[in-house]
């Protein structure tokens, strides 16, 4: 499980890139409801994309490509924790798995949606 500290919100905070995606959703650890992670992803990504495409960005599937990578890695749904969170800018990416449960929420503006990170941060 990642930890998320201050380094990693500094990094967020400091993306230039716009758009900016955040993607929060709950994962299931472990059973048959472990197969609707990814589906979940998915439905989230397709949300995310219309936004982009809403906003008029060309570079939809640059974008989300790092995601729609995770979707099929069987290792990577195998290690998850009880909550998701993606960031996804032009070059760049970058996942979360944390042990709280996030409600699904897809956010795309010219900064990162951060508050659900807040209560991870580790402390020091």
């Amino acid at each position: 499980m990642d930890i998320f500290d201050r380094p990693d919100l500094d990094a967020l905070l400091r993306t230039q890139a716009r758009p900016c995606v955040s993607i929060f959703l709950p994962t299931e650890r472990a059973g048959r409801e472990v197969q609707q992670n990814h589906l979940r992803l998915k439905n989230l990504l397709r949300e995310a994309e219309q936004r982009l495409r809403d906003l008029g960005v060309r570079s939809v599937e640059t974008i989300t490509k790092p995601a729609h990578d995770l979707e099929s890695d069987g290792s990577f749904w195998r290690h998850q924790g009880d909550g998701l969170a993606l960031f996804l800018a032009p070059d760049f990416a970058e996942s979360y798995t944390l042990p709280v449960a996030f409600e699904d929420l897809v956010v795309v503006a010219d900064h990162f949606h951060l508050k659900p990170m807040i209560p991870m941060m580790s402390s020091g």
